[in-house]
């Protein structure tokens, strides 16, 4: 996720890096194709918010802002070395064009190296659980509504200090070759930079396996973070998820995290999310649905990590809708409505600025309209 929580010891990860490289160079040469390329893409998304929340005093507060949460640029590239093998490099950076700041590397960045056995990624990335995650949570335009706010405990921090949507640094991902449809990953990283803490201080470990036939797509993955929260946190996610592509495209998920308390006892928490989408001509509508449950297991009553607590009536539930006009194929407008409906003792929020002010079973909603443009 994580956007949520991970690294093995340096040694360990220089063991799984040597061990999937070597797999990698030893495949046959006729799985593998590639050619030399470079390209530079990205995404300019902006957008016009109107967001309404209750405070602490129950008081509605209303705000109206432009964001751009989702602006991106990229580039890569790749170069055959022959005999199958391919080398590349990926780097993407966040944009704010709203605020006219952003920067290089903090999204994915990484070096590559692919083949018939599989790929190897070593840098900056995502793990299998963010990927498994995606039928389900997300939706074409990122800004507000999405349910990572609920989904992965992510709304404003969650296990690492600098909240969970950063991309893994100092990370190794392997990748299997795809076999029928089916293919797996895992991967290990270090989380101390992400954490401002002493290198190879926190790990995280993460695995799992997608299946793609036709319309259908199954995933399964797990994740299990070491010492990030506090030193001897012992924390973990597992995610399901199914995707149904047709007249109206289904996407269904499951996860649960779980949390190890420092003073004894585990906090468990189930989350399931729902998305509907049709696509006719240059239109797209969609609906998400997603709840989380209030807190549960064998940590004292009151227990909490960022907003799931071990007390009745402490879960939320997201609804959102929304419109999608392609202009041209790299040009498009965009409208949704959603919202956050917290239970009594809930505080679910999209952001930190707004989780800052919300009051406990206050509503936050979002009305938005905007314009993406990709290059």
């Amino acid at each position: 996720m994580s956007r949520w929580m991970f690294n093995a010891a340096a040694a360990r990860a220089g063991w799984v890096c040597g061990v999937a490289a070597a797999l990698v160079a030893a495949a046959p040469a006729t799985v593998f194709a590639a050619s030399d390329s470079l390209t530079l893409s990205g995404e300019l998304n902006v957008q016009l918010n109107t967001l309404r929340f209750g405070d602490s005093t129950g008081r509605t507060r209303q705000d109206l802002r432009l964001d751009s949460a989702s602006s991106n640029i990229r580039f890569k590239g790749t170069e055959s070395l022959g005999d199958g093998l391919s080398a590349s490099f990926y780097i993407s950076g966040g944009l704010r064009v709203d605020t006219g700041t952003g920067g290089l590397c903090n999204r994915e960045c990484f070096v590559q190296m692919a083949g018939g056995a599989g790929s190897v990624k070593l840098g900056r990335v995502l793990p299998i659980y963010d990927d498994v995650s995606l039928p389900w949570y997300f939706i074409e335009i990122q800004g507000n509504h999405n349910p990572i706010a609920l989904w992965a405990n992510c709304g404003n921090g969650a296990g690492m200090d600098n909240g969970c949507v950063d991309s893994f640094i100092t990370a190794v991902r392997y990748d299997t070759p795809n076999w029928n449809g089916l293919s797996g990953s895992v991967s290990v990283a270090d989380l101390s930079t992400d954490l401002q803490r002493q290198k190879g201080s926190s790990h995280a470990y993460s695995g799992g396996l997608q299946y793609r036939q036709g319309a259908l797509y199954l995933g399964a993955a797990f994740q299990h973070q070491m010492d990030t929260r506090y030193g001897g946190a012992r924390d973990s996610g597992v995610t399901l998820s199914l995707e149904w592509r047709g007249p109206v495209t289904v996407g269904l998920g499951l996860e649960r995290l779980s949390y190890s308390m420092e003073s004894g006892g585990t906090l468990w928490r189930d989350y399931v999310g729902l998305l509907l989408s049709h696509t006719w001509s240059s239109q797209t509508a969609w609906a998400n649905a997603g709840r989380a449950f209030g807190g549960r297991g064998s940590a004292a009553p009151g227990s909490a990590v960022n907003n799931v607590q071990r007390l009745d009536e402490s879960g939320a539930s997201m609804y959102s809708v929304g419109y999608t006009y392609r202009l041209t194929k790299l040009t498009k407008l965009h409208g949704f409505y959603n919202t956050i409906v917290n239970d009594r003792n809930a505080h679910y929020s999209f952001d930190k600025s707004t989780a800052a002010e919300l009051g406990n079973g206050q509503r936050v909603s979002s009305l938005v309209v905007g314009m993406s443009k990709k290059f």
